[in-house]
């Protein structure tokens, strides 16, 4: 019988095999203890904003101080709007300008930045421009400077222009070029039965206003005459009715004239005129003052015992329909207000341009009522 020895190499490979994974346990212990302290071991930072500022020393960044600056801005503006419909103005401009000049004592900015001035817009009143203007030789010239002044103003404002029967061509284009926002209304009354055809478009501009009820300062400006921009800046001041000076040229370019209020401070106390007549109730020219819309349409908050409604009436006499239209806003001169430094500063100009006989440039079609065209010079 033969007996084989049994081998020992599977004894061998078991021990090595348990050597190798203690081998393998233990470093993965090492490292994991490496790796934990290394951890929890503080690590000194470089700040390298600190490295550019050494390397530039001259650099300076301000802009988180803008922005905060910019935030109170904001919120000031913010307390204007919401404080708008509760309080006077004159209280919301010295809130406000209280409010702005603790911010610039805080931040040491500059009051260029933000001025006064621009707290006066926020809480400026819309100003209500109404235009009549019909077809003549001088009709693009007028508009077009009349827009070119509109243009310039900064506060709100609206500009009604009408015109008789349709809307032309030549105006449409002149107002979409302005950049002005406007309304551009058109009368319906029969051609043949307007005595006085710039009385009824002022009433269509009128009845539109109080439909609306459009809320600002109205003021009748003819295209014909020549308006200074800070007539405009006076007129947001104007509570109830305002009224100012007005110069005419005479027809014959000889003579100037001078018809509007006398002032004392902002109280009327006589009034300017070329007239010998004093027939008038009111020496006023109808581009001479500027009314509160509200009267138009909100007669309690004015406290009016007439309701009827306030428009030109053409029946009156030439000349006196300014002095009739008035007497339905106000009841006497302790009801205006005088503008423009105790009412010594002239802000409108009435030149008369025109020559005694003018004709269209050649090519021009003149419109005369619905029917026809009729051209001139052809």
């Amino acid at each position: 019988m033969i007996f084989h020895l049994r081998s020992s190499r599977p004894v061998e490979r078991s021990k090595v095999r348990g050597l190798f994974l203690k081998g393998v346990v233990f470093r993965f212990f090492i490292f994991f203890l490496v790796g934990l302290i290394v951890g929890f071991t503080p690590i000194p930072i470089v700040d390298q904003s600190k490295n550019n500022l050494s390397r530039h020393g001259a650099f300076s960044f301000h802009e988180p101080v803008i922005g905060k600056f910019q935030t109170s801005i904001n919120s000031v503006d913010n307390d204007i709007l919401l404080t708008q419909k509760s309080l006077p103005k004159g209280h919301i401009n010295l809130e406000a300008s209280m409010k702005l000049e603790m911010e610039n004592k805080t931040l040491n900015a500059s009051h260029s930045l933000y001025s006064s001035h621009d707290f006066a817009l926020v809480s400026s009143k819309l100003l209500i421009i109404v235009t009549p203007t019909y077809s003549r030789p001088f009709q693009s010239f007028y508009l077009n400077r009349l827009a070119q002044t509109l243009r310039n103003v900064l506060h709100p404002l609206l500009w009604i222009v009408v015109e008789m029967s349709l809307q032309s061509d030549e105006t449409v284009k002149i107002l979409r070029d302005t950049g002005v926002m406007y309304r551009h209304l058109v009368g319906d009354h029969n051609v043949t039965s307007v005595k006085d055809t710039v009385i009824q478009l002022r009433n269509v501009a009128l009845y539109h206003i109080e439909r609306h009820q459009l809320d600002g300062i109205v003021l009748f400006a003819d295209d014909d005459k020549i308006y200074s921009l800070g007539l405009f800046d006076k007129m947001v001041e104007i509570r109830r009715f305002g009224t100012w000076p007005v110069a005419v040229l005479t027809e014959d370019k000889k003579r100037a004239l001078f018809e509007g209020p006398v002032c004392k401070g902002r109280e009327i106390v006589g009034w300017h005129t070329h007239q010998t007549s004093l027939s008038r109730r009111f020496q006023i020219d109808m581009s001479g003052f500027a009314f509160n819309s509200t009267i138009l349409w909100d007669p309690k908050r004015w406290h009016r015992p007439n309701i009827d409604l306030i428009r030109l009436h053409d029946s009156v006499r030439v000349g006196f329909q300014e002095s009739k239209f008035v007497e339905q806003l106000v009841e006497d001169e302790s009801q205006m207000e005088g503008l423009s430094e105790n009412c010594s500063r002239i802000l409108v100009w009435h030149l008369h341009l025109e020559a005694p006989q003018l004709l269209y440039p050649s090519g021009w079609l003149f419109e005369r009522n619905l029917e026809d065209l009729i051209p001139l010079m052809l």
